[in-house]
């Protein structure tokens, strides 16, 4: 499971037109925008693949949307990677002082 940040970049004062569009993409999640070219969105998919794909799918199929562009990415591979012990609470995590 992939979750990412996304700015979608929209043509000038497009921002709510394409907002309006892009509720019925599922696993995009309109979280705001600053009302005339960005919009703050998060992905949620199976993998990067699909991130990529729907990406190139917008651009491509919505004249109004010029750019997607990822803030941030992290899947479940990089959630367990990081996982802390379950005892390391207990002991104190090294590099925070404990």
């Amino acid at each position: 499971m992939v979750l990412a940040g996304v700015v979608i970049e929209t043509a000038p004062g497009a921002a709510p037109r394409v907002a309006a569009r892009l509720l019925r993409e599922r696993g995009l999640e309109l979280h705001g925008g600053d009302g005339d070219r960005r919009l703050a969105a998060v992905f949620t998919g199976p993998d990067a693949a699909a991130l990529e794909a729907l990406s190139e799918r917008l651009v491509r199929d919505d004249a109004e949307v010029l750019g997607v562009f990822p803030t941030y990415v992290a899947d479940d591979r990089d959630a367990e990677a990081t996982r802390l012990p379950a005892d390391a609470s207990a002991r104190g995590a090294p590099g925070r002082g404990t």
